[in-house]
């Protein structure tokens, strides 16, 4: 949670940076990836977190993981060639990654009942 405010924090602030100055392209471009830092050393936590797991979280995980990006990334493919056909609001690509933990988890939820009431 703290990795999370972090990036939060930064977030807002680089917004609130670049909306009152008026910075060259060089340093919007750094301010534009500063919030990527709190975000590396969460998954830096992550990775470590999931070593300490057991071997059947492992699996969980790792099968929800799969089904994310195979969701987001069907759907980002979905949506990139329905653009080319039609007039579509463009959606930034940062919304990826919290959509992969979004659907990460659901996934989670659904195994673990599943795993549940086959028990």
């Amino acid at each position: 949670m703290v990795h999370i405010a972090m990036f939060l924090a930064v977030l807002g602030l680089s917004v609130v940076i670049n909306e009152t100055n008026d910075l060259s392209v060089i340093r919007k471009g750094f301010l534009a990836m500063t919030p990527v830092v709190p975000v590396i050393f969460l998954l830096r936590l992550v990775i470590s977190h999931y070593r300490s797991l057991d071997e059947y979280i492992q699996r969980v995980m790792g099968e929800s993981l799969l089904w994310a990006v195979g969701v987001v990334g069907c759907a980002a493919m979905a949506y990139g060639l329905l653009g080319e056909m039609v007039e579509v609001t463009p959606i930034s690509p940062a919304f990826m990654l919290p959509a992969m933990a979004f659907i990460s988890s659901i996934a989670q939820f659904i195994q673990q009942k599943g795993d549940a009431h086959a028990e």
